[in-house]
């Protein structure tokens, strides 16, 4: 990966920090058509950054990771894995079309 792109991706890095950080992971609270809660998060996505973007990670909703500082929203001092991936536009462009 061109050095730039890392810088671009650090960015991604430390804007996750913050936000786990600060207990701002849950921006949103939804139910769906079926009752199930969905946690929209403050997590950089797509939009954030043209290299990479967080997601959940896990194997089920009991899969989670310890927060050092709870939610504020939720309260909660765990939450489910999330992990870093690169964008599938990135992909597309850097590695296939190359």
């Amino acid at each position: 990966m061109p050095y730039l792109d890392l810088i671009e991706v650090e960015k991604v890095w430390t804007k996750t920090k913050q936000i786990v950080a600060k207990g701002e992971i849950v921006k949103e609270i939804k139910i769906n058509k079926k009752g199930k809660e969905i946690r929209l998060t403050n997590f950089p996505n797509k939009k954030f950054s043209s290299i990479s973007h967080v997601r959940p990670h896990a194997k089920n909703a009991s899969d989670t990771f310890k927060l050092p500082k709870k939610d504020k929203l939720t309260n909660h001092n765990k939450y489910t894995k999330h992990c870093f991936w690169l964008n599938n536009t990135y992909i597309r462009d850097n590695i296939y079309l190359k």
